[in-house]
């Protein structure tokens, strides 16, 4: 596959899994008690396009699949924030990407936990900036969150590795 062919692939990927991202953030939403947010899958998928996809395409899908989802559910105070923290908990999958075939392995399994911890520093310093009265409050349903999301690509990736799709879309792809 030539270079711009490659590159309007990879532009194509990074806009559905945006999209798949802000799905699963906007839709599939548990609102935590209070009033103070929402919990969400979409931080799954995007382990899933960092552990895939790779590179600065990974960065931008998720960024702006969370941002966008923030936008649109009344929360948009946290658009920047969540753009910056999907970067970062996009970051230890994006730089640890191999060439296996398979989605879900040890590796990816532990990379959760940074992730994870990214999370709850990432909006606890957010909240902070946003209400800080939020700040402390917030810190066990962002756990919550992190472990969630890690379940939840467990379970996704397993899926995903049973139909072989990161070697059938991206492995391949490659050449």
């Amino acid at each position: 596959m030539n270079k711009v062919n490659r590159k309007v692939l990879n532009m194509v990927y990074a806009a559905v899994f945006a999209a798949m991202i802000f799905a699963l953030t906007r839709f599939i939403q548990i609102p935590v008690p209070g009033g103070a947010g929402y919990l969400h899958f979409g931080d799954a998928m995007i382990y899933i396009v960092a552990s895939t996809l790779g590179g600065p395409w990974a960065l931008l899908a998720s960024a702006l699949g969370a941002a966008l989802a923030d936008l649109s559910s009344g929360f948009a105070v946290y658009a920047p924030i969540s753009a910056i923290v999907k970067v970062l908990i996009s970051l230890p999958f994006v730089l640890v990407n191999k060439k296996s075939e398979k989605i879900l392995t040890p590796l990816t399994i532990c990379l959760t936990i940074p992730s994870g911890v990214i999370t709850v520093l990432g909006y606890f310093l957010g909240d902070l900036i946003v209400n800080r009265a939020y700040a402390v409050a917030d810190i066990p349903m962002n756990i919550v969150q992190a472990v969630a999301s890690a379940i939840i690509f467990v379970v996704i990736s397993a899926a995903f590795d049973a139909a072989k799709l990161k070697k059938k879309l991206f492995i391949n792809n490659k050449k």
